[in-house]
């Protein structure tokens, strides 16, 4: 069941991390209908991510680093875990605001929310291979 979690974890915050790219590309191309389906996807694939890593963490203790590498691993399981904290209220407020077509703020907000967030998701990569 573990390993399970995990994929499936694996493969819901990797896919959000790649809709959020494809959803910029789309932007700057003008598909502003496209952008919107690709990042409310994205937030609906992050939502079941944080779903499946509170199952995953009531159910299972956490794995120790035991590389040879810990302060690199401890730098990014750190600012995985802190981004991932903010980007949780940015990414809710980023959609809010283009849900309620308040643009202008949304454009301001969205570049920074997007970075964070494909920041947490490749760091989340990298802790996943630094523990396997």
């Amino acid at each position: 069941m573990y390993e399970v979690l995990t994929l499936l974890s694996l493969i819901t915050i990797g896919l959000s991390g790649l809709l959020i790219l494809t959803g910029l590309v789309l932007i700057k191309l003008g598909k502003r209908e496209w952008h919107k389906k690709a990042m409310l996807t994205a937030s609906f694939l992050a939502l079941i991510f944080v779903i499946l890593y509170l199952i995953k963490s009531s159910i299972y203790p956490p794995k120790k680093y035991m590389g040879e590498h810990k302060e690199l691993y401890f730098f990014i399981l750190w600012s995985h875990t802190i981004l991932a904290i903010i980007n949780f209220p940015l990414a809710v407020y980023t959609v809010y605001l283009g849900l309620k077509e308040k643009f202008e703020k949304h454009r301001k907000i969205a570049p920074i929310t997007a970075m964070v967030w494909i920041y947490v998701a490749v760091t989340g990569w990298m802790i996943y291979f630094f523990l396997h």
